[in-house]
């Protein structure tokens, strides 16, 4: 069987985190924060490219922290770009 990028990802995280799938989910939500940190106003494919994730697994975690009101977004055309919500 071939492993995939994102098979290994999520075999690495759960490595360092555990087994629980809410180790994943915290792992990834994480790794966001942090790329965001580093790179604000980052694109979903900037920031699934930096995490080496497919591009819906960082919208989809991305729109969960946004939830959160850990991460916001400005619409800048058709391009949505994140960052760090403002304390």
């Amino acid at each position: 069987m071939i492993s995939t990028s994102a098979d290994l990802t999520r075999k690495s995280l759960l490595n360092i985190n555990g087994s629980t799938n809410g180790a994943l989910l915290e792992a990834i939500e994480e790794r966001i924060i942090s790329s965001l940190g580093d790179k604000p106003n980052s694109s979903i494919s900037e920031i699934a490219k930096d995490l080496r994730v497919n591009r819906s697994t960082a919208s989809k975690y991305l729109h969960v922290l946004r939830a959160k009101k850990k991460v916001a977004f400005r619409q800048v055309g058709p391009v949505k770009l994140w960052s760090l919500e403002e304390p």
